[in-house]
């Protein structure tokens, strides 16, 4: 049992259980087996009987005890013992060593005697019969302890059991649900600020359980409150940039607009080249100012790009920087219209930095694998490399913000670690999913699966 509830009531519905079963027989056990308890005899009636037929033999004589001995089934007659004047056993049976003491205090002085045989509780009885003959008889009344105890629980303890049970059960349970419930909602408030709500609180659900519990809850709420600044902070920090490049944005812009009345006909084709990486960034820095500084709001996906279009657009674009590497684009795709929700320039900023880390680590004279392929009600996009893949144990931290599996190569290629986490969160936007893993007889794999808006409509 893995949980915390279930551990925590287990382990405390058993110690009820136990402790309840202890004192039953720490209570009993002296009890059990003592000779002078009347009611623990296994057969006060037969004790009864004995007690009769003894008398009737002080009349007639020890045959009349001898015979009716003789007619007790054997479970009967091996609890009864009799040794006649002439100390044999009247049945002819030897007598248990641990009887003999008994037999051995019966006399004319002491007519009856109580002791343990075999731990189980017996009465002695010592009957002087006509012509100066006697009779002492031992009768084993009851069971040893250990059985005695048995049959306690089997009879008259079971109801006991049962109730004891139920009620530690259900006391057990509220003490389980008390303790596991404020860990309960502690795991969903990580697993919330884990998710990016660091305006979620903790302390109304939990802050009244225990003074320990409240504290908890105050210095959670305070983490969370101090990193939700800090990302505040951070966010602003980048408004704040990404406005201050404007103004040399736009100076560009004007330097292009200059360049291009020059009328110069070789410069066209790189001037487009410009005109467009800049108009690019353009609507990269406008998403950035539109994003809400909060974070508790994000803008609505109010746009719609069909995918296969736009991968043949991006592939075209970097035709030439695959080439300058001797990389070539395999791009392979249906004739299904897929449509997906986005925002902007947001979805195309991703997929190619997809395709910018393919180029990069591709070896020269490799190429590029661009599968789409439409599932369920979700398109899925994997680009595959031809380098040599990434260590399995860093598939996951390729995803984290700057960070690199080789150093050196990445110096080389440029970059500062970033494409693949600003895809993650684009993706993430996009109620979508990304993975890498290492693909078979290739470098690394990407996919990227994102949801298709129904165009039944």
């Amino acid at each position: 049992m893995s949980s915390l509830f279930g551990r925590v009531f287990l382990g405390a519905w058993l110690t009820a259980v136990i402790m309840v079963l202890a004192a039953v027989y720490i209570t009993h056990f002296r009890e059990f087996g003592d000779p002078r308890q009347k009611d623990r005899w296994d057969g006060p009636e037969l004790y009864g009987e004995i007690n009769h037929n003894l008398r009737i033999a002080r009349r007639t004589g020890s045959e009349h005890f001898t015979r009716w001995l003789e007619r007790q089934p054997e479970k009967v007659q091996q609890r009864i013992y009799a040794i006649d004047s002439y100390g044999m056993e009247i049945l002819g049976r030897p007598i248990p060593r641990s009887m003999a003491p008994m037999f051995a205090s019966l006399n004319f002085r002491n007519h009856e005697t109580r002791g343990m045989v075999d731990k189980k509780p017996s009465i002695g009885s010592f009957m002087p019969l006509r012509g100066g003959e006697s009779l002492r008889v031992v009768f084993i009344a009851g069971k040893s302890k250990e059985e005695m105890l048995l049959r306690f629980i089997l009879r008259s303890f079971w109801p006991i059991l049962v109730l004891t049970t139920l009620a530690s059960g259900l006391a057990c349970y509220l003490l389980a649900r008390y303790l596991s419930k404020p860990l309960d909602n502690l795991r969903t408030a990580t697993r919330r600020v884990a998710a990016g709500d660091l305006s979620y609180r903790i302390s109304p659900t939990i802050g009244g359980h225990s003074r320990e519990l409240g504290e908890l809850a105050a210095d959670f709420d305070s983490m969370t409150a101090q990193l939700q600044e800090s990302m505040a902070e951070q966010r602003r920090l980048i408004k704040d940039v990404s406005h201050e490049l404007r103004s040399p944005l736009a100076r560009l812009q004007v330097a292009l607009g200059i360049a291009r009345q020059k009328n110069i006909e070789a410069l066209d084709p790189e001037l487009d080249k410009i005109g467009k990486a800049a108009d690019y960034l353009e609507d990269i820095i406008g998403d950035i100012l539109s994003l809400p500084v909060s974070g508790g709001d994000e803008r609505a996906l109010d746009d719609v790009v069909e995918i296969n279009s736009l991968l043949t657009a991006l592939t075209d674009d970097l035709k030439d920087e695959a080439a300058e590497k001797q990389v070539r684009f395999d791009v392979r795709s249906d004739d299904h219209e897929l449509l997906v929700a986005t925002r902007g320039s947001s979805l195309t900023a991703a997929l190619e930095n997809i395709l910018r880390n393919a180029i990069k680590y591709s070896p020269a004279g490799g190429h590029i694998s661009v599968h789409v392929r439409p599932q369920d009600q979700c398109c899925e996009i994997q680009v595959t490399d031809s380098g040599n893949g990434v260590p399995e144990s860093e598939l996951e931290a390729i995803f984290r913000p700057f960070y690199r599996t080789d150093e050196a190569r990445s110096r080389e290629s440029g970059g500062f670690g970033l494409g693949l986490a600003i895809a993650q969160r684009t993706v993430a936007q996009h109620s979508g999913r990304i993975r890498a893993f290492n693909a078979a007889n290739a470098g690394l794999a990407v996919c990227v699966t994102l949801p298709l808006l129904d165009a039944s409509f």
